[in-house]
Formats: C-alpha cells, sequence, structure tokens
C-alpha cells in the first residue's frame, strides 16, 4: 500500500505518494507560495496555508508524487 500524506491548511490541501517521491524539488522550485520543502529525502508542504492555488507543483513533478491538489 502507498504511503499517501495529506497536508491541510486554510482551504487548500495536498495529497504526496512519498514512495514515489524522489525528491528532485522541481515542486519546491515551481512553488511562488514555497508552500513545499525536501525533508530527510522526501518532500513536504507543512506550508500549506501559504498556497497560492496555480497547481504548478502536480504538474511539475516528474515522479507523479503530488496526487492531487485542491483549493475551495
Amino acid at each position: 500500500m502507498a504511503d499517501v500524506r495529506r497536508f491541510e491548511g486554510g482551504d487548500a490541501w495536498v495529497e504526496i505518494d512519498i514512495d514515489l517521491c524522489t525528491a528532485a524539488g522541481e515542486c519546491v522550485s515551481v512553488c511562488p507560495g514555497e508552500v513545499y520543502e525536501i525533508v530527510d529525502g522526501k518532500v513536504s508542504a507543512e506550508a500549506i496555508g501559504d498556497c497560492l492555488e496555480c497547481g504548478a507543483c502536480q504538474g511539475a513533478c516528474p515522479a507523479g508524487a503530488i496526487l492531487s491538489h485542491w483549493v475551495w
């Protein structure tokens, strides 16, 4: 079973498959809200409350580890 972590904050949430994450850092590079960081070789989105709703992170991940990203 996949290790999928959900990060929530404000009106935004994101699910990341930690097993797929290669820590390439593309999500970190493209995120204008500085939501993502690499921690212990995997991506973390503890700052999800700063999400600007652009969706760039999901398209940038070469491993497809960002499974879903929603802002209402």
